[in-house]
């Protein structure tokens, strides 16, 4: 919640935390606060940068009527509380005033019900005043009492209208990337707020990679939009003359075609097209992977370690050596007394569990990868071969290869008739043999990964806590091992979206249990 009221937009999330007191100060150096806590000292009285009383900002034929927190600014003090106009500014002024004493009711009595509230922290604008009180709740809960709302600048845009731009303190401090910009807007009739949008800035910034991102996914998503258009028939298929019920007709011909009929008949005689949005997303997220964790500068937004082309020695070698006790063989064979292959290198065993497990994730999503329908002209074993090592360096792009390429008709007609020969898996998208070997194997080293690192080798990993704290150390301080989490966690989110594509009858269990609910659904 602290991060998502940083992060959150003029949305109250932030100004929820900041009391009357602390709101009433002009500068960093201010009287003390509980000065501004007086009875006489009305909201509309109070100093204007800080929670409750924006800035107003006008342009140059009108002189600012309250003064800017930036040096430099001439600006004249007005007398607000004469001005008993209900404004925009106005009303999310009272807004803040309400939030600023956690007070939701009376923060939502300045809100219209048929509000529309965008936060862009969010993937769905909040429709009605019920959703913006949910919002409000949860903004006012658990905030710390120093996390402070600040306006920087506030442009009235005519009474029913205005714009702001804003950061977060914490301590007194800026609050690390929590910077933003709001737009307001009141109903003329209610004169309540009833549209609003929040615009946070980003955690991550990836600079000139932005523009090499939007140039590499726009062409998939303008092909996407366009075959949208082309099935509301707004545009004719095919970029023709064609009449747009025409057009219409013929994406209902596809679909037909695609869909086998209720009564059984097989009549597949179309490819089902790719998916360019989910192409696009993928390839992005994985030009972020590949930047954030390979090849970002050393304490890049505080990152630890090292990125690949700085990789120091050390690592490089550990690296290499847990490579070497791959799946526990050579450990395993040493604990055994047989020493054919050479001693096993020497790798803290909590490193050892770690790696192990994330490539025996990486290993079970082999046969979902053949089981799936999209992309099967795709060199689908050798990257998998290849992934083994380089994790989701290399699956998210070819994973956005594989959104994009769609399915082709004749495997689903060899498919659906039963004439698919070749193992269960790649001929007819089932589970078969290679699926239950995988998920055994999966399930035996995952045990043993556990056990690794929780037990294995006392006189080097210590006790629990022991453990607990290198592991703490591993993920905040070396770079390789935070990747190991991050691609944990991705393949939890690969095994969720496989099996929910193969297998819609899955338990939910399988599919959202990571790791040990994949090796279920294998051998079952």
């Amino acid at each position: 919640r602290q991060t998502h009221a940083a992060k959150m937009s003029v949305s109250f999330a932030v100004g929820a935390c900041a009391r009357p007191a602390v709101a009433a100060r002009s500068t960093r150096a201010t009287a003390p606060r509980r000065a501004a806590t007086s009875p006489s000292v009305t909201p509309s009285s109070r100093c204007p940068a800080g929670v409750g009383t924006p800035l107003i900002r006008r342009s140059p034929l009108r002189p600012s009527t309250f003064p800017s927190r930036r040096p430099g600014r001439p600006a004249v003090r007005a007398a607000a509380a004469a001005n008993t106009e209900v404004t925009a500014e106005s009303v999310v002024r009272g807004m803040y005033d309400a939030i600023n004493r956690r007070d939701v009711e009376a923060a939502l009595a300045f809100v219209d019900d048929d509000i529309l509230y965008e936060d862009f922290n969010f993937p769905v604008p909040f429709k009605g005043k019920e959703r913006v009180r949910k919002l409000f709740e949860e903004s006012c809960d658990g905030i710390p009492d120093d996390m402070l709302f600040i306006v920087d600048e506030c442009t009235d845009g005519g009474g029913l209208s205005v714009g702001m731009t804003w950061y977060v303190e914490l301590e007194g401090e800026p609050f690390p990337n929590a910077r933003g910009a709001s737009f307001y807007r009141v109903d003329p009739t209610s004169k309540k707020l009833v549209y609003a949008r929040d615009v946070v800035e980003p955690p991550f910034k990836l600079g000139d990679a932005s523009f090499s991102i939007i140039r590499a996914v726009a062409p998939a998503v303008k092909a996407q939009l366009r075959r949208a258009r082309e099935a509301r028939g707004d545009v004719p298929k095919g970029g023709g003359g064609a009449e747009p019920s025409k057009a219409a007709a013929s994406t209902a011909n596809a679909n037909a075609a695609i869909d086998p009929p209720a009564s059984g008949v097989t009549a597949v005689t179309a490819d089902e097209p790719g998916n360019a949005v989910a192409a696009a997303g993928l390839y992005a997220l994985g030009a972020a992977y590949w930047f954030v964790l390979l090849l970002s500068p050393p304490g890049w937004q505080g990152l630890p370690g090292e990125p690949a082309w700085a990789v120091a020695p050390e690592t490089l070698a550990e690296v290499v050596a847990e490579s070497t006790d791959f799946f526990f063989v050579l450990p395993a064979l040493n604990k055994f007394g047989i020493d054919l292959l050479g001693p096993a290198p020497a790798v803290h065993p909590v490193t050892l569990g770690v790696f192990n497990f994330a490539e025996a994730f990486i290993f079970m999503l082999l046969p979902l990868m053949l089981m799936t329908r999209r992309g099967r002209d795709l060199p689908t074993v050798k990257v998998w071969s290849v992934a083994m090592f380089l994790t989701n360096a290399l699956m998210l792009p070819y994973l956005g290869a594989r959104a994009a390429a769609g399915s082709p008709a004749a495997w689903r007609e060899a498919k659906a008739d039963g004439t698919a020969a070749g193992i269960a898996e790649v001929a007819r998208g089932e589970k078969g043999l290679l699926s239950r070997s995988f998920g055994v194997v999966g399930l035996g080293v995952g045990v043993l990964s556990v056990y690794w690192a929780l037990f294995e080798d006392p006189a080097v990993g210590g006790d629990l806590a022991a453990r607990g704290e290198y592991l703490r150390r591993l993920v905040t301080e070396d770079r390789v091992s935070l990747a190991f989490v991050v691609d944990i966690a991705l393949f939890s989110v690969w095994q969720a979206w496989f099996i929910g594509e193969v297998d819609e009858e899955a338990p939910a269990a399988c599919r959202f249990v990571p790791y040990w609910g994949l090796a279920a659904w294998l051998m079952l």
